[in-house]
Formats: structure tokens, sequence, C-alpha cells
């Protein structure tokens, strides 16, 4: 009995042991009994037989083996997405967006190891119900977005209300990336109550500044008469009466400083500051022109003086007005910047709105306002889906691997891979050891969002022995994740005895590598018919712009002094050259000057609209702003717009610019097709050269470009006489006409150098032609199907060239009379 009450007691004890070894399961059938939870709806027991499974299988696989010859596919990240979306209803609508997002990170999880995809049954079976899942999810949020807006809109109301209006504004920069995604008539309404609130604050801080200046000036008036200077004060007096006309105050002082004015001067005197006050006033030093003409204006004794005064006052307001805009965009630019660093983006959003308001041209302004707009709209989504860390997937280097450890021996490494994320990628960086490589990459942004999965390839500098790389990626939303690695680079082979024989080897290998990418270069472009040459339109292309480069420069160190009248036949390259110098005008950062370039073509231009064109070449070619436009007694639709106009309006387009550089301005026309003023008027001519010869000549300047330009008028003197320094453009050198030839087709294409010899004899080295000939010399030799052209591919062009006679003949369109022809 007692032997086998032993025996009873060890089998107990055995079975006891041995039970939880026999209960463990493996994770096919976990994953089994899961997919039976799914048949019968039994959504929390799927769930956890699927993280049992999870955690002894992690990685997804087709037809794995189970029980002896038995296999299955294993989707687990599938069926957690299905569980999960299956679900009932969570109590906010918060917690149901979030447990969505959970879902399509499921199926993206899955669908991202491949595995699925091989199946296209189930790889169906996902897409479809990631469309439901983000339909729910679209739903939610369009629900959630709607409310939120109109709290919003609410919340601006009640602060406009109170006059915060500031604070309402940035609850209106909330609502407007909400807004945006709903529909038309929401964003309509967003948009209005912004215009509504900026029109408010625009009111009242406009009300806040006059109150301010009017006080400014009364103040500034008394001072002055107390300090025995009536003109002065009459200035700041009348200044007042111009904010309020109703102000008695400024009335009676601008009274009392013309008795004062009056009883300390005499006619003779009063004439005399006249005649100051107008030479200031022709040399442009209006502020100073207005205390000799106030003086010249008392009593009403002289009506031009004070016709004179009016347009000082006039342009020393408006430069005031230009230079506080100025100034008033330049501090909405810091404080949105400032706020950009501390993360508050709805009210960066506001202030750089406020400088787009007062600048609608202004690029950084709309680029850094994009910005604000973009994380505003982030951090309003934060709420309802927090920002996840961005996914790294980094391909394996084909290498073969020494414990564990990649090896090669090149000196550099192809690292490709995939960043994704669901608010945006906006940078990677990659270090080798502790130094940064290269810089960040940034994805290239097609659309104002961000690229959300951005495939990359970078190439990685290795030291011989081990190598620690480590990738960074960085969302929009600030988080990031680094995945490291390691790879070992063995010294080449080159330092071995076999270096000489394999390197003969290779650089056989590397010509034919090289020979075979030329051929499918070659290929593809005669393909596509590829054809570089361009004739008979102007070469806007810096790529496609040969030559001219020491009159370049000439001109560049002579602009700043004199004007330039460029001369030639026609088609040698005029528009061409004009073009590249606004390039190279606008670029140029060397000297004090600061030219701003405006190109204007004549073509067409007939006389009574001369001075209209020019104005509108040089608005829409300098982006003036809003203030500056209003000013301008130029209107696009006028029907009248006289030289006059022209001079009224070109010290207000100088000023503008003066604000735009610390630099010395100087405002340069670029005039094409100048043999049009040949058949204007005398008179035309004679005031286009006032223009530039009485005020603006140290702002202005111009480079005229024609075949040649009149000599002889009516009068004894001609407009242009000794005016411009004259530069004929002489034909191409023989070396810069054979580079316009070889180098557009190198790589590609072949000439031989008979054919080339052929080009420049034909084309007598003028750009035009020489372009000419490769068109139709390239076009023939690819209906040929060769890559190579010949001497017979240019004479086929012959026909098509010299329809319009041979290079250097005289041309259609003969000078006017009495010009010089060059």
């Amino acid at each position: 009995m007692r032997v086998a009450s032993r025996a009873l007691l060890g089998l107990v004890v055995l079975v006891a042991v041995a039970g939880p070894a026999l209960a463990v399961q493996d994770w096919y059938e976990y994953y089994l009994q899961a997919r039976d939870d799914v048949a019968r709806r039994r959504w929390s027991d799927c769930l956890q037989n699927l993280d049992r499974a999870l955690q002894l299988r992690p990685r997804s696989g087709l037809r794995l083996r189970t029980y002896g010859v038995d296999f299955i596919d294993y989707f687990p990240h599938y069926y957690r997405g299905v569980c999960l979306l299956q679900q009932p209803s969570l109590p906010s609508d918060v917690a149901q967006v979030a447990r969505l997002k959970t879902v399509l990170d499921e199926f993206s999880r899955e669908e991202s190891a491949g595995e699925i995809t091989k199946d296209a049954a189930q790889h169906g079976a996902l897409r479809k119900q990631r469309d439901e899942a983000q339909r729910q999810q679209l739903a939610l949020m369009t629900k959630l977005a709607r409310a939120q807006v109109e709290h919003l809109l609410q919340q601006a109301h009640e602060l406009a209300r109170r006059g915060a209006w500031d604070d309402a504004l940035a609850e209106l920069a909330k609502a407007r990336p909400l807004a945006s995604g709903l529909d038309a008539e929401t964003a309509r309404i967003v948009a209005a109550e912004n215009d509504r609130v900026r029109g408010l604050q625009r009111e009242a801080l406009d009300l806040a500044a006059r109150r301010q200046r009017l006080e400014q000036r009364i103040a500034d008036g008394q001072r002055l008469l107390d300090q025995g200077r009536p003109s002065d004060a009459k200035l700041a007096f009348d200044a007042a009466r111009e904010i309020d006309p109703a102000d008695a105050r400024a009335a009676e002082g601008s009274r009392v400083a013309q008795e004062r004015i009056l009883a300390t001067t005499t006619r003779e005197k009063r004439r005399e500051a006249y005649a100051a006050g107008k030479a200031l006033f022709d040399v442009q030093r209006y502020e100073e022109a207005q205390g000799p003409l106030t003086d010249a204006c008392a009593g009403g004794e002289n009506p031009d003086a004070c016709a004179l005064l009016a347009q000082a006052r006039k342009i020393v307001e408006e430069v005031r007005k230009q230079k506080e805009l100025q100034a008033e965009i330049d501090r909405d630019m810091a404080k949105g910047e400032a706020l950009m660093r501390k993360g508050r983006w709805p009210d960066a959003y506001v202030a750089f709105e406020s400088a787009l308001r007062l600048d609608p041209g202004h690029a950084r302004a709309r680029e850094q306002a994009s910005a604000a707009e973009r994380r505003t709209g982030a951090a309003m989504l934060e709420a309802w889906l927090p920002n996840e860390e961005p996914e790294l997937a980094l391909f394996k280097p084909e290498a073969k691997v020494e414990g564990g450890i990649p090896v090669v021996e090149s000196p550099t490494l192809s690292l490709q891979g995939v960043a994704t994320d669901d608010r945006g990628i906006d940078r990677l960086e990659f270090k080798v050891g502790d130094a940064v490589v290269g810089g960040p990459l940034i994805p290239p942004r097609l659309s104002e969002a961000p690229e959300r999965s951005y495939p990359f390839v970078r190439e990685l500098p290795l030291q011989p022995g081990r190598n620690r790389i480590a990738v960074t990626v960085y969302d929009t939303g600030g988080l990031s994740r680094t995945v490291p690695i390691e790879i070992e680079r063995r010294l080449p082979f080159y330092e071995s005895g076999y270096f000489l024989p394999s390197a003969l080897a290779g650089a056989a290998s590397l010509v034919g590598v090289g020979w075979g990418a030329h051929r499918v270069r070659r290929r593809r472009a005669m393909r596509q018919r590829f054809n570089p040459y361009i004739a008979g339109a102007p070469v806007l292309d810096d790529a496609m712009f040969y030559g001219r480069g020491k009159l370049t420069r000439r001109m560049l160190s002579t602009l700043s002094r004199n004007s330039l009248m460029i001369t030639g036949e026609r088609r040698i390259g005029k528009t061409t050259f004009l073009h590249h110098l606004k390039r190279a005008l606008a670029e140029d950062q060397a000297g004090e000057w600061r030219f701003f370039p405006v190109f204007v073509d004549l073509q067409g231009v007939p006389e009574q609209a001369f001075f209209h064109a020019l104005m509108a070449d040089i608005v829409e070619g300098l982006r003036l702003v809003g203030r500056t436009r209003e000013a301008l007694r130029f209107r696009p639709d006028a029907e009248r717009y006289e030289a006059r106009d022209f001079s009224h309006d070109l010290p207000l387009v100088l000023e503008e610019l003066r604000t735009r550089t610390e630099k010395r301005v100087k405002l340069a026309l670029l005039i094409d097709e100048v043999d049009v003023l040949n058949e204007y008027s005398e008179s035309v001519n004679q005031r286009l050269r006032g223009i530039f010869m009485k005020s603006f000549s140290e702002n202005l300047v111009a480079v005229m470009s024609g075949v040649a330009i009149r000599r002889r008028w009516k009068s004894e003197v001609s407009p242009w006489y000794n005016f411009f320094d004259e530069i004929e453009l002489p034909p191409f050198t023989r070396e810069e006409a054979e580079a316009l030839v070889r180098e557009p087709v190198a790589g590609v294409f072949r000439f031989q150098p008979e054919a080339v010899d052929r080009i420049l004899d034909l084309s007598a080295l003028r750009p035009y032609f020489v372009q000419k000939y490769c068109v139709h010399a390239v076009g023939h030799m690819l209906d040929e199907g060769r890559s190579t052209i010949r001497v017979a591919d240019v004479e086929a062009a012959r026909a098509a060239v010299e329809i319009e006679g041979p290079p250097g003949a005289p041309q259609a369109h003969a000078p006017a009379t009495g010009a010089v022809a060059h």
C-alpha cells in the first residue's frame, strides 16, 4: 500500500508538472483560432489570439508548414485590422478616429510585408476592408471638423466683438485648413469672416494712427512756432489739416504761421524762395523744397509756388506712406518668423497674411504663410490623431555577409530605402560615424502638401574597416526615427599583386558598360527625335546661350555710367542678348549699384501708346506693391498716358525700389526693336531723351537694341546725338560658333569635322543661321536613321535655310532715312 501510494503521488506530481507544457500552443493554432473567431464574430477573442500568434511568429508568410504536410497563409496584421474594424463603436468620435487609424496601420503593415500582395484574392479583400475603414474615418473626421469650425467661428466673433483682433484672426486661422477640407460654402464663410475682422481691425488701427499723427503734427507745429520757425510750423499744421480738415487747432495754427511768414518776409524774398524751392524740386529734393515753397506760397501771391508745393507735399507723403508700408511689412514678417520659432502656427499665419495683404507679391510671406497654415492644420489634427514616428525601411546592400556584417570593397555605398509618414516627410539625415554626410535630403514638393512616401538613394563615403551608418527621417510634426546599420569596407584588391591584370580587365569592362549606356542614350534620343537647336525665337535657355561673354562683362562695367545702343544686322542675336543681359543685371551683386532691369519690346507699339506701354512693362516687370500702383497715374486701361504722366510716376517707382535694397538704385530699361522710334515724331523722341537727361539720370539707364537709330531730324540736333555709347553686335568668332554646333548634342550625336566646317562657312558665323543649319541637318540625319551628322545632311538643309537669303545679305527691312546702318 505504501509503495502504491508513493507511485500514485509521483504520477500526480508528474501530471501537474507536465500539464502547462502540454497546454502551450503553436503560433498557427492561435492564428487558426483567430480566423475561427472572425467567422463567429468574436472580435475580442480574435485580437487576443492574434497577439499570441504574433508573439510566437512576428512575420507574415505564404504556404507556411503547420501539421505534417499541411500549409497555411499567415496574414496576422490583416486579420487584426479586420477585428478592430468590426468592434462595436467606442463612446466618443475621437476614440473612434484613433481606432480606425490603428486599423489602417495594421493593413499598411501587412501590405508593406509584401506577402499578401502575392495573393490577388486576399490582397483584394484587404483593399476592400481598407476602403471601408477610410470611408468611416473620413465621415467621423468631417463631423469633428465641422463642429470645430463652428466653435472657432463663434470664438472669433466674440473676440472680434471685444476688439481682440489678432486673437480672433488666430481662431479663424485654425478654422481655415479645416474648412478647406469640408466644402466650398464653409470655406467661403470662414474667408468672409476673416475679411470682416480684417476690415474692422484695419479701420481701428487706421483711426488710432490718424489720431496719433494728428496730435503729433499739431504738437510739432506749436513747438516750431514757439521756436520762431513759421515755415516749418505751417507745413506741420497743414499736414494736420489734411488728416482732419475740421480740426480747429490745425486751422488756427496754419493761419498764425502764415501771418508770421508774411510779417517776416518781403515779396522779393518770397520770389527768391520760389526760385530756390523750384531748383530743389527739379533735382528731386522734395522734402527740402517744401520750406522755401511754403514761404513763396504765403498769401496766395504765387499760384505756381502753391501748385509746386502741393505736388512736393504729395510726393513726400507718398514716400512716407511707402516707407511706413515697408516698415509694417518688415514688422509683420519679423513677428511671423518669431512666432514660427515658438511653434505658434496660427498667430504666425495671421502675421504673414498681414504682410501679404500689404504686398500680395511678397514671395517669402506667401511661402511662410503656407507653411504656417500646414502646421496649423497638423496641430488641429493632432487632437484627433496624435502624430506618430515616421517609418523607415532600408534595402540591404548587395554584398557578401561575414559574421552578420555586409562586406564591400567600394569606397562608397549606394544606400536605398523608403521613408513613410502619415503627416509627411520633412527631411532625411545621413551620418557615417559622427559626421553628417551631404546635408539633409529634402523631398521635392510638387504641390503644397509634403510627400508622405519618399523613396531615396544616397551615395555615402566609406572608410576602411567597420563603418557605422545612421539614417534619420524627420516628419513635418517634428518626430523622427533612426535606423542604424553597419558595413565593413575592405581595402580594394589593387594593393595586391593581382592589380595590373585585374585593372586591365576592369577597364575593358568599364569601357563596355560606358559604350552600352551611350548606345541606350543615343537610341532614346533618336526615338524621341532629340533636336535642341532653336531657330527663329529668342534663345531664353541659358544652356543654349553661347558666346558674348566678353561683351556682357563690358556692359556690366559700363551701365552704371552710360546708356548703350546695341546695333547690328537683323537676326544677329540682339533680342537674345538683351534677355541674357536682363538675367545678368538682376543677378549682379558686385559694386555699389543694384540694377532693376525691365525688358521692353516696342514691336507693334503705336506712337500714342508708347509711354503707356513703357510704364506697363515697368509695373509688370518690377511687380510693384499695391500702394505704389495706386499712387501712379498709370492705369492698364487708360486711354491717355503721356510723357508728363510718365515723369510723374517714375519717382514713385524709384522710391519703392530704394526700399528693396541698401545699395544705390539703377532702373535699367532694355528696349528692343528700337527702330520703331524712327517712325515716331521728333517730339516723342525729344521727350524720351528729356526724361533720361533731366531729373532721373542718376537712377535711370537704357540699353536700346535695333538695326540703327535715326540721325537726321527736322531740327538741327538729333534727339539722340551723343546720348549712347554704341556697341555693334558682331557675328560669332569661329570658336564660339563651333561650340554652338557641337556642345548641345555632345554625348548623344556626333558631327563629322567636315560637316562642322561646312555649317560655319555657310552660316558666315551668324548665330541664327548656325542654329538653323543645325536644326535642319539634325532633322535630316534623324530621317535617315543615323546618329552622325554628315556634310550631306548640311547640304540637304541649304534649301530650307537659304529661303531667307544668304547670311549677311541686306535684310528686307531697310534702315529708316538718315539711319546709320552697321
